[in-house]
């Protein structure tokens, strides 16, 4: 390609090697790195021996006795913990600690390719939906469902809430599935005086948003699991079954089998209410009868 690279000098087990040796023979390998964050180029920050270390100067000598060594060949241990040498973030340290790809024996190598120009963001080895969905086929069904986060249609990644949440042992940051949901959702965070506790979640454990919504996709609106209309009002009895209040003929044709959102509208908290009720129900004499309390 006519680059033209600068010597660089990397120090492997107290040996001093020209990088622009390795050049000579892998020039394509170099060229395959323009662009990207590892491009060894005038703004080089890592060098060829940066990944392929191992016995160098034997390998300069006999190149087919001594090969290289190649990272993405190594066991997944061995993988991750070269890139963790640079790429310190939670994701990378997450799978030395609780990711399940390092359960499934992969490592960073099954998702990057370091020599990659084709997808220069991430070193992907395909774009993103695609690259995610060759593994989890099921998911991608979720996404055709009625209502579904809009990952087809290249509007939001998987990355977005799965590489956005601190889970990091060593990053010493409390968060559970909600935090990635609030980043786009910030309006439902609260703190609020009178919080539902159907959302608040102060674990890393299944809960909050995840107890009403099923964040990939859902038959129901808003990715609800289960419907809030009647006649069972399936998602709120499963926490709430209040005696005289689901199916009250006391309000009469008008209320009659009214879903419970259109009163308690405020479902992920309120500033004013205990039971997350519309103030706009005042006006209309709600609490004129004895039954309910604002």
């Amino acid at each position: 390609m006519g680059v033209t690279y600068q010597a660089a000098i990397s120090t492997v087990d107290d040996q001093q090697i020209d990088d622009a040796a390795c050049i000579e023979c892998h020039e394509s390998d170099a060229d395959a790195l323009i662009g990207t964050a590892h491009d060894i180029g005038a703004h080089r920050v890592v060098s060829c021996m940066s990944c392929h270390a191992g016995t160098p100067a034997a390998h300069l000598e006999e190149p087919e006795e001594h090969p290289a060594v190649n990272p993405a060949e190594t066991s997944p241990d061995s993988l991750i913990s070269r890139c963790t040498d640079c790429h310190g973030d939670a994701h990378a340290l997450n799978l030395f600690e609780r990711d399940p790809h390092r359960d499934a024996g992969l490592a960073c190598a099954a998702c990057h390719q370091v020599h990659n120009q084709q997808h220069p963001t991430g070193l992907l080895v395909d774009d993103e939906t695609t690259l995610c969905f060759s593994c989890h086929a099921s998911e991608k069904g979720d996404f055709a469902m009625p209502t579904h986060h809009p990952v087809l249609e290249n509007v939001v990644e998987c990355s977005d809430c799965h590489l956005s949440v601190a889970q990091s042992a060593k990053q010493h940051v409390p968060s559970g599935p909600s935090e990635a949901c609030l980043q786009c959702h910030a309006m439902f965070q609260g703190p609020f005086p009178f919080e539902h506790h159907a959302v608040v979640d102060y674990s890393t454990e299944e809960g909050g948003c995840l107890n009403c919504h099923d964040p990939h996709g859902a038959a129901n609106p808003r990715l609800l699991k289960q419907s809030y209309q009647s006649p069972d009002f399936a998602l709120c009895s499963q926490c709430h079954v209040v005696p005289k209040h689901q199916f009250n003929l006391n309000h009469g044709s008008q209320w009659a089998g009214v879903p419970c959102a259109d009163c308690h509208v405020d479902v992920h908290g309120s500033y004013d209410n205990r039971n997350l009720l519309d103030p706009g129900l005042v006006a209309q004499g709600c609490f004129v009868a004895g039954c309910h309390t604002y």
